[in-house]
Order: C-alpha cells, then sequence, then structure tokens
C-alpha cells in the first residue's frame, strides 16, 4: 500500500511539472455602459452597450520555455458583447470574428508570429490619443467614417486586423522597436486566379518614460478585385471592381507625459491610387487626413479627466468636393480599484456632408438615407473591469 500511495505521489509530481511548463493566462475586458445618442433626423436614443470605454473581450495567452531564452507563445483573443446573447466571439457592430489569434517564437532575436494579427496600422491608432481604444466616445473614431462606400484610412478599417498575416517585432534598442507586418488578402483563386492582393506595413515605436513616439507606413496593393459590373459597390478599399490600385499610408504620433498632463497628437494621410474599374473607366485618386490631439489631467490619485479632438479630411476625385469631419470628446474616469473604472463621456461629432443628396437613393455611390453620416451627440455612463 505504502509503495502505491509513494508512486501515486511521484506521478502526480510529475504531471504538475509538466503542467507548469506552460503558463496559461486568462485574460479580458467586460465594460457595459448607457449611451443616449442624439442624431440629426432621429429619435433620441436610450441604450445599453458593451465596450464603451474598452471593447468588451476575453483572451487566452501563453509561453513555453523551450530553453536557451527561446519561448514558444500563442494569444487568442475575441471579442464579446455583454449587453445581448451574441456570445464569445462577437464585437461591436455585432461582426463575429476573432480580434487575434495567433502562434510564434519569441526571444533574444526579437518576436515572430503568425495567424490573424492586430496589425501594426491598429497600434499605431490605439497609442496616438487617450480614447483612440473607444469606437463609441474616441474622437479619432468618430471622424473619417464612410464616405461614398470607401473605408477612409486603409491601415485603420482594411488591416487593422489581417488574416493570413506574418509579423516581426524586433527587441527593445533603447526603448526603441522595428516592426514589420504582411498578410495576404485573398487565398482563394476562384474568383480570379491572377488576383494576389496584400498589405504590408512598417512601424517603429520608442517609450522612453515620459515620451512616446511612433512612425507607420502602409501598402495596401490590391491587383484585382472581382467580376465587371457597372452597379457593384464600392469593395473595403474604395475601389469598383478596380485592377492594379494602391493605397498607401504613412503616420506619425508623440506624446509626453508633464505629470500634471499628458498631451498626445497623431497624424495620418492616406492616399488610394486607383486603376481602372471593370469597365476600363478611371476611378481617380482618392486622398485623405487625419489627425488628433488629446490631453489627460490626473486630478486626484483616482479620478482623470480626457478631452480629445479630432479631424479628418477626404479630398474626393473627379472634381466632387471634399468633406471634413470634426468631433470632441470629454471624458471622466474613477479608479475604484486597479482593474475596475467607473466613467462618464460626452462626444460630439460633426460631418461637413457637402455631398449630402437629401434622398434615399444613391448618388454618385452616396447613401444619405443612413445614418452614418449624420450629426450626432453621444451621452456615456459605464463601468469596464479588467481581469
Amino acid at each position: 500500500m505504502q509503495k502505491k500511495l509513494i508512486a501515486l505521489a511521484i506521478a502526480a509530481a510529475a504531471s504538475g511539472a509538466a503542467f507548469a511548463q506552460t503558463n496559461v493566462t486568462i485574460y479580458g475586458i467586460a465594460d457595459v455602459g448607457y449611451v443616449g445618442v442624439d442624431r440629426d433626423h432621429f429619435k433620441y436614443q436610450n441604450n445599453i452597450n458593451s465596450g464603451v470605454l474598452s471593447t468588451s473581450r476575453i483572451g487566452f495567452k501563453g509561453a513555453e520555455d523551450l530553453g536557451n531564452g527561446l519561448k514558444a507563445i500563442f494569444t487568442l483573443e475575441y471579442g464579446l458583447l455583454l449587453d445581448n446573447n451574441t456570445g464569445i466571439g462577437v464585437s461591436n457592430g455585432g461582426v463575429a470574428n476573432a480580434r487575434q489569434q495567433f502562434v510564434g517564437l519569441t526571444g533574444g532575436f526579437g518576436t515572430a508570429v503568425a495567424g490573424r494579427l492586430q496589425t501594426a496600422g491598429l497600434d499605431f491608432t490605439v497609442a496616438g490619443s487617450a480614447l483612440a481604444g473607444s469606437t463609441a466616445i474616441g474622437a479619432v473614431n468618430l471622424v473619417g467614417g464612410p464616405v461614398a462606400g470607401a473605408n477612409n484610412f486603409p491601415l485603420l478599417n482594411a488591416v487593422s486586423r489581417a488574416n493570413n498575416a506574418v509579423a516581426y517585432i524586433s527587441p527593445s534598442f533603447g526603448g526603441a522597436t522595428f516592426a514589420i507586418n504582411h498578410a495576404r488578402l485573398s487565398e482563394s483563386a476562384a474568383a480570379d486566379d491572377r488576383a494576389d492582393n496584400s498589405a504590408t506595413l512598417l512601424a517603429v515605436n520608442y517609450d522612453g518614460g515620459p515620451l512616446t513616439a511612433g512612425l507607420v507606413y502602409g501598402l495596401v496593393s490590391v491587383e484585382k478585385t472581382g467580376a465587371a459590373t457597372a452597379l457593384t459597390p464600392l469593395n473595403a478599399f474604395g475601389v469598383a471592381n478596380a485592377k492594379n490600385s494602391d493605397a498607401k499610408e504613412w503616420g506619425v504620433r508623440a506624446g509626453y507625459d508633464f505629470g500634471v498632463v499628458k498631451l498626445q497628437a497623431a497624424y495620418q494621410q492616406a492616399k488610394l491610387e486607383q486603376g481602372l474599374n471593370g469597365l476600363g473607366v478611371s476611378q481617380g485618386n482618392l486622398k485623405n487626413k487625419r489627425w488628433v490631439v488629446s490631453a489627460t489631467v490626473p486630478v486626484t490619485a483616482k479620478i482623470a479627466v480626457i478631452g480629445e479632438y479630432a479631424q479628418a479630411k477626404v479630398e474626393r476625385a473627379n472634381n466632387l468636393s471634399d468633406n471634413k469631419d470634426k468631433a470632441f470628446s470629454l471624458a471622466a474616469t474613477y479608479s475604484l480599484s486597479k482593474r475596475t473604472t467607473a466613467y462618464a463621456a460626452f462626444a460630439t461629432q460633426d460631418f461637413n456632408n457637402s455631398q449630402y443628396n437629401g434622398s434615399l437613393v444613391v448618388v454618385n455611390g452616396i447613401a444619405p438615407g443612413t445614418a452614418n453620416r449624420l450629426d450626432a451627440n453621444y451621452y456615456g455612463v459605464g463601468l469596464r473591469h479588467a481581469f
């Protein structure tokens, strides 16, 4: 009997050692709040929303020590909508997908990963201002919305999260890191076996205590997007069946924490060089510019006030009028603990709809009957818990 007990103890110890070799962490954010929406030409809306201050999510990440400073790593992260019954893997807007899921290696050489990735484009945007992580009240996310069906900023919208992607992130050199992302945007040859659509992003970031800064450059190359038809709407890059079209974007950001206030600013510029559509008609070019400034004031050890202002200008092709969007956000946060934050916020969204045709039909690719180009005010209050 004693021998059996000893054997069981040895087996249990060995099993515990095996499990200990892979460290797995469950993490996430649970954020729910009230959002009142006062939009032009619509009745006032009272909503209970998920992900107001920060997008709700759940994730699993782990690392296994392979020896000699080398580790195998993985991350599986999925969106949550806590205000309804859509379940794990559904983010704001009701889109079912993974935020990021990858496996890779890390060590003295840096980090290399592959899978569905959060790219350097989204990293740049989130680091550029205090409320950039909020799609509900962040001023930078309330400007540059769809115009004529096009996503205005390829880095933010088209490849902020990329499938079929690989990435390399260098080790830190005195606070500076370098990253490169590459993604193949289409794997199936069913539609067109010549298509080789891809995105490449390069980024340099610096984190030196109170000073932070970053540069990013992205190129989205679209060889062919599908069959030709005069009525096909614009695709994710704002191109109607275009061939040999490139979207280029660059951005610069900086921030400094003075103690009494933390200032941040970012600027992005994108240019879409459109080729011929399926009918052989030139689509012209599209240029977009966006900037944001924000200030965070720690009133006390637990209370902070955040102000953010952003603008985006869309320079249309084919002599169409330009649009300039403006947004302002004001938020107050109260730290109930290190992981739980109560918040209240106000945001206003001002669209210069020079192309608004006042009808419910599409004119020049514009569908003004939708609400995403109408001025609005947002009022929010809620609770965020990080785990």
